[in-house]
């Protein structure tokens, strides 16, 4: 009998072993259906930063009419759980206030001034709710939103972006990425369907940008920025099914470089480069 438990033992940890084992390495990424088949995808970074104030609605209008594929805003929420399109977590970079967004009310924030760095030369411009992105977005395009994570200062951040994404029923025209590989398991566990998009870059923790980590993941999509993807990168990613996507990319050389090793979709502060970019491809 002692040698029985033994084995049953020894065969259950064998079966854990060979489930972890495929688990990392024989998985592949689901088939993300938006991607052009003879050009990269073209995602206009922030809107149109250098025609508008970043992350705000006319910056976005801009990139819609420069005909882009989508458009990547970030997203993080205010004390009160509204979800509003901001990449800083403090306040003064791009506005007058001071402070920080997970410390102040909505209706402080939407009094100030996004313009405000633009010093006269862009109208007084709010800070958009999510909310009011997505109601805009026109029917052929594709939004990328990144969440703006800081631990302990955003309680239910997933589960209200997942709501509202449901609520537009934009899930299949919907990537959610985020630096935080929590905040992704929890988009994961809330909307399956919903695609996600694991960024790093030169910065990130060592283990973070190791494939072997976004295995344990099982990513959609893949992000790394321009300084750290290598043609190496995009293959083995392309081995597990993932579709790599690089930021951010601001120049016509770069972006035939990246088009040379597989790249399959960029990152762009310039959106009239989409443009550019699909007349060339016809």
């Amino acid at each position: 009998m002692p040698d029985l438990i033994v084995w049953l033992f020894f065969l259950l940890a064998l079966a854990m072993l060979a489930g972890v084992v495929r688990y990392l390495f024989f998985w592949q990424a689901r088939t993300v259906p938006f991607y052009p088949e003879n050009r990269p995808l073209f995602l206009a970074h922030r809107g149109a930063p250098h025609q508008a104030p970043e992350n705000t609605l006319p910056a976005f209008q801009v990139a819609f009419d420069a005909g882009v594929d989508g458009i990547e805003l970030d997203v993080m929420q205010t004390v009160d759980g509204e979800l509003i399109v901001k990449h800083d977590h403090d306040l003064e970079r791009v506005t007058e206030g001071v402070g920080y967004v997970w410390e102040t009310p909505y209706d402080k924030i939407v009094k100030l001034n996004a313009a405000h760095r633009w010093e006269g030369a862009f109208p007084p411009t709010p800070i958009p709710r999510l909310e009011e992105v997505l109601a805009i977005l026109p029917e052929d395009m594709l939004i990328n939103i990144e969440m703006k994570t800081r631990r302990g200062k955003n309680p239910g951040l997933e589960k209200r972006v997942v709501e509202l994404v449901r609520r537009y029923r934009l899930v299949q025209r919907t990537i959610i990425s985020s630096f935080d590989p929590f905040s992704l398991i929890r988009v994961r566990r809330l909307e399956p369907d919903i695609a996600i998009g694991l960024i790093w870059w030169i910065h990130s923790p060592w283990i973070l940008r190791k494939l072997v980590f976004a295995s344990s993941l099982h990513p959609d999509l893949l992000h790394p920025h321009a300084e750290v993807v290598t043609p190496d990168m995009v293959v083995k990613a392309h081995r597990r099914g993932m579709k790599v996507n690089v930021w951010t990319i601001n120049n016509r050389p770069m972006i035939e470089y990246l088009q040379s090793i597989g790249v399959d979709g960029i990152f762009t502060d310039f959106p009239e480069l989409a443009s550019m970019e699909k007349l060339r491809s016809r």
